[in-house]
């Protein structure tokens, strides 16, 4: 465990704080459809750092704004020369409830800075924030996303289901999907309730206009079962765990064949979902 603030400070000076990809795909037609950022400590001694190491700590050191502003600069130049070799893929990065709450950290300025720089469209940025951080300070959570929203990106509510929100609050905040817990969807197969929440959570989703993606998705069960259900997208290791940048591409490549074997699994239904409708517009 890292116990000081002082190596970590030192690891976002040298660059040695980056991110590792893991890709979304799309139930029906098995497209590839974006990636999420995660942050990743490439340690000179000790190897690959997994967050759970260092969040709390840069929390506690009162240096989260720092690794946020390094993982969006580094996964936004990424998904940058990916956009322009012909991979439109859209990125996903987490965003913290201090990362939202920050009233001197002008986020969004900063967001737009680097679109700027890294050639990344504004539409091809999407924002993660668990219901909890939303709904710690909602104003405050409601002013921040609505600025980065007007900038074209996106937002999505991760860890979908584990909060403590309404649907009700979660309509009055600038959102664009949600994210079905992992929690939910390793047992889907076996358990009645964790099928119930996801099946009720999309068709929640889809009244209030918004996308669905499921993490975790580690069986082919759970892929066929979460098709059926309805929903739009996926995460998981049954696709793909999370790929330095520099594998994304043979990934890619190699994932043609894989998507069509989970298009065949038998007892997926091949009618249409009803489509959600549209996203609501930034605000």
């Amino acid at each position: 465990m890292i116990d000081t603030g002082n190596e970590l400070r030192r690891a976002l000076d040298l660059g040695e704080i980056q991110a590792y990809f893991q890709p979304t795909v799309d139930l029906r037609s098995g497209r590839v459809t974006g990636a999420e950022a995660l942050a990743r400590w490439v340690h000179p001694d000790r190897g690959l750092i997994a967050p759970g190491e260092f969040l709390a700590l840069a929390e506690a050191k009162g240096q989260m704004r720092s690794l946020t502003e390094r993982v969006i600069e580094f996964s936004a130049t990424v998904a940058g020369d990916w956009w322009r070799s012909g991979l439109g893929l859209q990125l996903s990065v987490n965003l913290s409830a201090s990362a939202i709450a920050q009233a001197d950290w002008r986020l969004d300025e900063f967001v737009a800075d680097t679109l700027s720089r890294t050639g990344l469209p504004a539409h091809a940025l999407q924002f993660e924030v668990t219901e909890n951080a939303l709904l710690a300070d909602p104003e405050v959570a409601a002013d921040t996303l609505g600025r980065l929203r007007a900038l074209g990106t996106t937002i999505s509510v991760d860890d979908f289901g584990t909060g403590l929100s309404s649907v009700s609050r979660l309509i009055s905040l600038p959102i664009d999907e949600i994210k079905v817990d992992r929690s939910f969807i390793g047992d889907l197969s076996e358990s009645d309730d964790d099928r119930t929440v996801v099946r009720s959570s999309i068709y929640i989703a889809h009244q209030m206009g918004l996308g669905v993606v499921a993490e975790g998705v580690e069986t082919e069960d759970a892929w066929r079962q979460l098709r059926s259900m309805g929903c739009e997208r996926a995460q998981g290791f049954l696709i793909a765990e999370p790929l330095p940048a520099r594998e994304v591409p043979a990934w890619l490549a190699s994932w043609n064949q894989r998507s069509r074997e989970l298009r065949s699994i038998r007892g997926i239904s091949t009618t249409p979902a009803p489509a959600p409708e549209a996203a609501k517009a930034p605000a």
